[in-house]
């Protein structure tokens, strides 16, 4: 039998549909696995970015307990030297930098909160014209900080017990008004957001107050640390404390006994009035540190404030929260 009579003659338009056909298949094939292969990918990076965020959570807590190990690093150091004080020069005091933690890497910086003004020592009870002394305090500071010092009113109002507003301030009546409603704390404030729901606290006025105020501790004690407070919260201390005195007593730093700021002359007269207030000290023992977690491409922040115990060094949590 001859070819041409067994076999179908195939013609040249056949062969073109079978071969689209084809290229067609293997385009659809090619679109498949690229689609494929871009959704796994996908899933791969938000399984990897899961999996880092988590990582850079739980070495937040590690970093605390590297910022606990540095704190009771420079109270073992302070006891074998026999002088007890904080200073922009201890250990604590210079910041973390890129320090490799599990498989992250931290930055931190500790900050001394003795060396704020604590608000909530304006409400703490006792002698009337201490009080008084107090408010006036943070008023003067609010005022160095270009912040309303008419604020001050409604801060105490915000923390005192009573329902009896101060002049500039509000009670619970105000707050009530409010749309949401709520009612003054009258308790001691527990972060510095807490002031945010304060009347007319803005958040351009926190942002200035926040490195010069504390909410800490919330037992009345409210020493400032001269070793460690920024110059406008030593002039808040009392109003003969001009800026030139202030600068004396950061030039000179640091001080080692409450006795040697007697050497800041135009201090002298002043500081120990203050001292027989207990206005001041020269160490600390309540820290605040806020902290920078990276694992590959996760940034977690967090801050944590600690209190040391004066008598072994060891911190503990007052407050801790990742940003």
């Amino acid at each position: 039998m001859r070819p041409s009579e067994s076999s179908p003659i195939r013609r040249p338009d056949e062969r073109g549909v079978a071969l689209l056909l084809a290229l067609l298949v293997l385009a659809l094939l090619v679109a498949l696995i690229l689609e494929f292969d871009s959704e796994a990918r996908r899933e791969y990076r938000d399984a990897a970015a899961f999996r880092d965020s988590f990582k850079a959570t739980v070495l937040t807590r590690a970093a605390v307990q590297a910022a606990r190990a540095i704190l009771q690093q420079d109270f073992l150091k302070d006891k074998q030297t026999g002088q007890f004080y904080d200073a922009p020069t201890d250990l604590w005091a210079f910041p973390i930098q890129q320090y490799a933690i599990g498989d992250g890497l931290l930055s931190a910086q500790i900050e001394d909160e003795r060396g704020k003004l604590n608000l909530n020592d304006l409400a703490a009870g006792g002698d009337p014209n201490a009080r008084k002394s107090k408010v006036l305090r943070v008023k003067r500071l609010f005022d160095l900080m270009q912040v309303n010092p008419d604020l001050v009113d409604a801060i105490v109002d915000w923390i005192d017990p009573d329902e009896i507003p101060e002049p500039a301030g509000a009670e619970t009546l105000y707050y009530q008004t409010l749309r949401p409603p709520y009612r003054a704390a009258n308790a001691p404030l527990q972060t510095l957001r807490e002031l945010r729901l304060v009347k007319g606290m803005t958040a351009e006025s926190l942002e200035k107050l926040a490195r010069v105020v504390t909410v800490y501790p919330q037992d009345g004690d409210s020493r400032i640390n001269l070793n460690t407070a920024d110059s406008v919260v030593l002039q808040s201390l009392d109003p003969r404390i001009t800026q030139a005195v202030a600068g004396e007593i950061i030039q000179g730093r640091p001080y080692k006994t409450i006795q040697e700021l007697d050497r800041v002359g135009s201090f002298e007269a002043v500081g120990k009035e203050l001292r027989l207030q207990n206005a001041y000290d020269i160490k600390s023992d309540i820290f605040s540190a806020r902290m920078t977690l990276t694992v590959n491409e996760v940034i977690k922040q967090a801050v944590v404030v600690l209190r040391r115990d004066a008598n072994t060094g060891t911190g503990s949590v007052l407050y801790y929260r990742v940003l």
